[in-house]
């Protein structure tokens, strides 16, 4: 896999700590893997915000439905109980 080299401005506490807690020679993964999940955790809210957009949309159209067949289940209702 191709890499890249970047360099980003990151807090010098925050850079102290993980140089000590992480040896050297592993950071790149550690760092390649936290961004990986923090991109994953990103599509999964993505996906939440769109299933809940969906369905919002769809309620009105279960309402909908649900008010054209109410009389209907009612009837079916009366004639099963009598």
């Amino acid at each position: 896999m191709k890499q890249l080299k970047r360099t980003y401005a990151l807090p010098e506490n925050t850079v102290s700590k993980f140089e000590s807690e992480v040896q050297a020679g592993q950071r790149s993964g550690v760092i390649a893997t936290l961004m990986d999940q923090y991109l994953e955790e990103k599509r999964k809210e993505e996906l939440r915000r769109d299933i809940d957009e969906g369905c919002k949309a769809m309620w009105d159209e279960y309402l909908e439905i649900q008010r054209e067949f109410h009389a209907i289940d009612q009837e079916a209702l009366r004639a099963i109980e009598y």
